[in-house]
């Protein structure tokens, strides 16, 4: 019978651990004695996470630690056949000054017989005064262009995402230090090193058992050297009848894996998608088409589909960036993913997203796999401003609501900065601005996709309004009256007759009441009427809110700056 190998249930053609090389020992002691479980994560080829520190003390059943250092793969059959104690562990990571007047500095062995050894990472104790601290060679962080995250290191792939290098679990009592094998292994390769990994695990048991005679064994591989006995209890350790003590190490060899840095990402060839770039007629199936740079055409080349030819997308394929501000920008024209890549866009007339084929291909390949997946057939007509731009080569702009009303609110901040002497919209605090300079939009079809965008526009426009200069203008304010009541009496005041503060009031009790920051009641088909949205898709709502913020705060700068007043001082 053939099953599939289940991680952790493995029943055949398994990887070569310790614990399926190292037959139990025979003898009368307890099953549980043996560490099975333990040998069974003990491999020279680790492909998940493995424990390069760890300390703990479990006093009814084990005890133990793991620590690593560096080797130089040349000195591995020596480091091997001096025994299963832990090599380095008297001079390796600790300063030694010694009777002579050498110094050593802790990043390589000193002592006679510890020759290749170098520092790779330790767990530091500091006499409980504070948590123990975990330390690890530079050049590997340096090598991954690491920075700490939450709960160890991570670095950046070569598509901008976040991919996990350390765990770190430290307490006062215990730790654990685990780093991605396939990561450790690349930079072993890179480096010519190889990671000595060593354990030492008490196993114990406190029931009643039959007197046994102590078992003694050892197991040696070209990769491991490890000891093991059992042995009866004659109070050694606390009210254990009985333990087992393993103790060894052993070699991970260095491999380049597919995890490797954004820079060799970059120069390795890389596999290319195939999109949808239109409708066969006749047969009405989808055609296909590699966005692999080499194999498009260009103006000089028709032999081939033009590089240039436009590829559409569900405006969903928006959402992984729109949801990470600190990481993409994205704007009406162009996605950028830190300083790591980028890739311009457009929205046609049909409300889909346009890229061309080529620019695809520039794409790293995880992220090209994520717009595959929100690949659409060709609909509707490309936005007029890009196809003047690209193809007929005129200096035009294209639509940028967002950006509109962004040019807008700062410029109805100065202009009421000038006349009341601080700005009735007053600058965001940080998390604020992170979201409207994030603004993008409903990114599908689905109403609550409104939400988000509905609270951004009311927490920067009306939350972000302040009444304090208003007040101080208008000589005080009457009871129970806010800022926008504040904002409609001064531009009365100015000459108003549009009522430029209604829609900000209409803003206000859409989010109150039609269903965004409250469950939707009575009110809400009033509260969209009188936003002007009633009936329209998420993506028609927000165009319509921007495009009539944007324009009642031009509105107030226009009436502002026509003033003849003076600016208070």
């Amino acid at each position: 019978m053939h099953i599939p190998s289940i991680p952790g249930y493995e029943v055949h053609d398994g990887p070569p651990t310790l614990g399926r090389l190292w037959a139990r020992p025979d003898g009368d002691y307890p099953v549980g004695l043996w560490p099975s479980a333990e040998l069974l994560r003990i491999c020279p080829d680790p492909t998940g996470w493995l424990t390069i520190e760890e300390h703990f003390h479990r006093s009814d059943d084990m005890y133990g630690g793991t620590h690593s250092v560096l080797i130089d793969a040349a000195f591995r059959e020596h480091v091997l056949q001096s025994g299963t104690h832990w090599s380095g562990r008297s001079d390796v990571g600790k300063v030694k000054v010694w009777s002579d007047g050498t110094f050593s500095d802790g990043l390589t062995a000193s002592r006679d017989g510890d020759d290749g050894l170098m520092f790779f990472a330790a767990v530091r104790e500091h006499h409980r005064f504070v948590l123990p601290t975990f330390e690890i060679t530079p050049t590997f962080l340096w090598y991954w262009d690491a920075f700490p995250s939450e709960g160890g290191w991570s670095y950046l792939d070569s598509a901008g995402r976040s991919v996990e290098l350390i765990r770190i679990a430290i307490s006062m009592d215990e730790w654990k230090v685990e780093v991605s094998a396939l990561e450790m292994r690349t930079f072993l390769a890179a480096s010519g090193r190889e990671l000595l990994v060593q354990k030492d695990y008490t196993v114990l048991t406190t029931d009643e058992i039959d007197a046994f005679e102590r078992v003694d064994d050892n197991h040696r591989t070209t990769w491991s050297n490890f000891d093991w006995f059992a042995i009866m209890d004659e109070g050694i350790i606390g009210d254990a009848s009985a333990f087992s003590n393993v103790m060894g190490k052993y070699v991970v060899e260095g491999r380049v894996t597919a995890r490797v840095r954004r820079i060799e990402a970059r120069d390795a060839s890389k596999n290319y998608v195939e999109y949808v770039h239109g409708i066969d007629p006749g047969t009405g199936e989808m055609k296909r088409h590699t966005c692999n740079p080499r194999l498009l055409g260009d103006y000089a080349d028709s032999s081939r589909l033009h590089s240039m030819t436009p590829i559409y997308f569900s405006r969903d394929v928006l959402n992984r960036y729109a949801s990470e501000p600190n990481r993409y920008r994205v704007t009406a024209s162009r996605i950028w993913c830190l300083d790591l890549w980028g890739l311009d866009i457009s929205t046609n007339t049909a409300g889909l997203i346009e890229v061309y084929l080529g620019e695809l291909g520039a794409l790293p390949e995880g992220e090209q796999a994520h717009w595959l997946a929100h690949n659409v057939p060709p609909e509707g007509e490309m936005d007029e401003g890009r196809f003047r731009r690209d193809f007929l080569n005129q200096s035009v702009g294209s639509p940028d609501l967002v950006g509109d009303l962004r040019r807008a609110r700062r410029r109805a901040a100065e202009a009421t900065g000038a006349l009341l002497g601080s700005p009735v919209w007053r600058d965001l605090d940080s998390q604020a601005a992170i979201e409207f300079e994030a603004l993008l939009g409903p990114t599908s079809n689905d109403p609550s996709a409104l939400t988000a965008p509905t609270i951004t526009l009311t927490k920067s426009l009306v939350d972000g309004m302040d009444p304090a200069p208003l007040k101080e203008y208008l000589g005080g304010s009457e009871s129970g009256e806010k800022s926008i009541a504040l904002l409609r009496r001064l531009l009365s005041s100015l000459g108003d007759t549009d009522d430029g503060a209604e829609v900000f009031a209409a803003l206000q009790a859409f989010r109150s009441a039609g269903g965004v920051a409250h469950l939707g009641g009575s009110k809400a088909g009033a509260a969209s009427a009188r936003l002007g949205i009633d009936g329209m898709s998420p993506l028609e709502a927000f165009a319509h809110m921007t495009v009539e913020l944007a324009k009642a705060l031009n509105h107030v700068a226009d009436l502002v700056e026509a003033s003849p007043r003076q600016p208070q001082v």
